[in-house]
């Protein structure tokens, strides 16, 4: 009886989240109908980005609205993500519309459709699945040029390999983010300190992140030792600091009400994440831990000043996980450089 109940419950589950995505791209594809008709005599195409998820990839993805509306000033933008990031592409200036993705069937709905003109596709098959539907969505753009997620960081930065994806001019261009007064008034209800830095701990993947000891160990080297207060951001804190001179901002943000802190912070410091990209878009000085990356070695994800070392410091393991990098190695890397002063 459980398993029939089980199977059961998985076709329910199978068949409504397949109904809803029938339903969505619908949606969508009469939205884009109705502007191709509404543009026909204006003969303008509708040009559809798409890059759906990885907070860091979108922020370095900016500059590239930026090339398409250049080369195409009169046509209409659309950029295609996830509703978790949408909200990082609402103040775009280059951007007509954003359309938010159910899952990545609907988007090869989209695609298969014909509706859009001109799609510039980012999204690597590996991150183009759904469990549900059981599909992955192909890239042959990306495919044509052999450019995969097991090869990308060969081809340079993040901007650069979508540039290369795309077609588009490869200059390094430091990406942009479109903060509006709502963001800035939230903010501004926080009180923060005038003098601080801003520390991000945690990243998706665990080869990547500082263990507690360390963070605690470089936050407290801080408190005791300069007059800066540390202000704490992300999803979630594993520190248990109580101090008058550390808050913690974990959990309490969304993503540009957290631009907004680390624009207001004298240093960023953190692991290779969507934050440090973040801090690179709104020109905070950063010190950012980076190791090896399974077969990458010295790779840079970041274009602009932070590619350029104008407005960075990276703190590399070239031989392992940047999780192994000590917390003495940062500290000297601040002090060598005189970044408390800045």
């Amino acid at each position: 009886m459980q398993k029939l109940f089980a199977l059961w419950s998985h076709r329910y589950y199978k068949y409504t989240h397949l109904f809803k995505v029938y339903i969505f791209f619908m949606k969508i594809y009469l939205e884009v109908l109705f502007l191709k008709l509404k543009f026909f005599r204006k003969k303008r195409e509708v040009i559809a980005i798409i890059l759906t998820q990885q907070l860091g990839d979108i922020v370095a993805a900016e500059p590239l609205s930026q090339q398409i509306r250049e080369k195409y000033p009169n046509d209409y933008i659309i950029w295609i993500v996830k509703p978790i990031f949408k909200e990082l592409l609402e103040n775009n200036p280059n951007i007509d519309k954003i359309i938010e993705e159910f899952c990545a069937n609907q988007r090869k709905l989209l695609l298969n459709s014909g509706i859009l003109d001109k799609v510039y596709n980012l999204q690597f098959r590996n991150n183009s699945h759904c469990s549900k539907c059981d599909i992955y969505v192909e890239n042959p753009t990306a495919d044509s040029k052999n450019i995969t997620i097991h090869n990308y960081y060969f081809q340079g930065n993040l901007l650069t390999v979508q540039q290369k994806i795309t077609g588009l001019p490869t200059k390094d261009i430091t990406p942009k983010i479109f903060i509006d007064i709502a963001q800035i008034k939230k903010v501004d209800s926080l009180d923060l300190p005038s003098n601080f830095v801003v520390i991000h701990c945690q990243s998706a993947q665990n080869s990547r992140n500082w263990d507690s000891t360390k963070w605690t160990d470089l936050v407290s080297y801080f408190i005791q030792n300069t007059n800066y207060q540390i202000v704490e951001i992300g999803l979630k804190s594993e520190l248990s600091i109580i101090s008058p001179k550390f808050t913690n901002l974990c959990g309490k943000l969304s993503i540009l009400e957290t631009a907004e802190v680390i624009k207001r912070a004298k240093l960023f410091i953190g692991v290779d994440s969507g934050p440090a990209h973040l801090a690179n878009a709104v020109g905070t000085f950063g010190v950012i831990m980076i190791g090896k990356l399974v077969d990458f070695i010295n790779h840079i994800p970041y274009s602009g000043a932070y590619k350029s070392g104008e407005n960075a410091i990276i703190v590399r393991n070239s031989e392992g996980a940047s999780s192994e990098i000590s917390t003495e190695t940062v500290i000297q890397t601040i002090i060598k450089n005189n970044l408390l002063l800045k």
